[in-house]
């Protein structure tokens, strides 16, 4: 029964389209050379192109965040502010001297002395609660104070050229015609008077003083020269069994000048301690630091520095270097039955 159904209904496509066959039948005249398959290779498709995409708009730029401000100067009225202001206000108040800008300048100078006042104030507050920045620690500033310090210091020095004239001499170069000579004898004569030094008298002419001091002389052989003496006076510290020889200077000295550059050379030749030249300068000395860069620790930071500064030198006056003033190393409980004090 199907095969009845599918059969008419083939028969009545044919006779609605009957240029079907003639159709079927010019395909194949035209192209009778492909013969007849059941089965082609279908043609492969190329890819359908795509549309062209419209650009999208271009993005809004975003808002970059704000650079950040610049330094607005330092603070009203603070010393970096007057600083960089004071001369602007003085130059206008100079050119336009009217009462507002005289006033306005005359202010800021006002405000200017006040904070050194302040700061001034402030200054013999921190140094009158510490000792070590206490001036008056290093040499007194009453001058009573000082007075008493220029006689200690007087006092040592004038032992100590003792010592050093029993085992050291000076040695004067000197020409028959030089008036510097002359005046330079007496300060001569005074040292040796004093404090017992032996002057060696050397005659580079071959002439005597016009004032006849230090008439046994000897005539220079050689000496002078070896010494690189340039002009007269010229003085030198000699020690005899040492033979060392420092020169005191070529010029005319008074008689403090020569004390103090004695005593300089016998403290650069190990004659006398560093310690014991330190008591003839009329201050604390010890207390002084030689702080230089190289010294610091090399870790040390900003921050830290004044401590380290503070601890230096109360170390130092720990070690029992402030001078003949400074107080002894606290004794123990043990042994301070002598002083009663615990």
């Amino acid at each position: 029964m199907r095969r009845i159904i599918f059969f008419l209904a083939v028969v009545v496509v044919l006779l609605l389209r009957p240029d079907l066959p003639l159709l079927a039948q010019e395909s194949w005249l035209n192209d009778h050379e492909r013969g007849w398959f059941w089965y082609e290779i279908e043609p492969e498709l190329l890819p359908e192109e795509e549309p062209p995409v419209a650009p999208s708009p271009p993005e809004p730029p975003q808002a970059s965040a704000p650079a950040p401000s610049k330094p607005q100067g330092p603070p009203a009225l603070s010393v970096e502010w007057i600083q960089e202001n004071l001369e602007k206000y003085k130059v206008r108040a100079i050119d336009n001297p009217t009462s507002e800008n005289v006033a306005a300048y005359m202010y800021l100078q006002r405000v200017m002395l006040d904070k050194s006042q302040r700061f001034a104030e402030q200054v013999k507050h921190v140094v009158q609660l510490d000792p070590y920045l206490d001036q008056g620690t290093r040499r007194p500033i009453a001058s009573y104070g000082g007075a008493q310090f220029s006689k200690e210091a007087m006092a040592a020095q004038q032992r100590l050229l003792v010592r050093i004239a029993q085992q050291a001499g000076i040695f004067f170069f000197f020409q028959g015609g030089c008036g510097h000579c002359e005046i330079q004898a007496p300060v001569l004569r005074s040292m040796v008077e004093r404090y017992g030094f032996v002057v060696f008298p050397i005659s580079i002419d071959g002439q005597p003083l016009k004032n006849n001091l230090f008439p046994k002389y000897v005539l220079d052989q050689g000496q002078a020269q070896r010494l690189q003496v340039i002009q007269t006076p010229a003085l030198f510290l000699g020690k005899p069994n040492t033979k060392d020889i420092v020169p005191l200077g070529q010029s005319a000295l008074s008689m403090d000048q020569l004390a103090q550059r004695i005593l300089t050379a016998a403290r650069d030749t190990g004659w006398i301690t560093p310690e014991e030249y330190n008591s003839t300068l009329g201050f604390n000395a010890e207390m002084a630091l030689d702080l230089k860069p190289d010294s610091l620790p090399p870790n040390l930071k900003e921050q830290d520095l004044i401590g380290y500064i503070k601890k230096m030198y109360s170390d130092r006056l720990g070690a029992g270097g402030a001078g003949g003033n400074s107080l002894p190393n606290p004794k123990t409980e043990e042994n301070c039955a002598e002083c009663a004090l615990k």
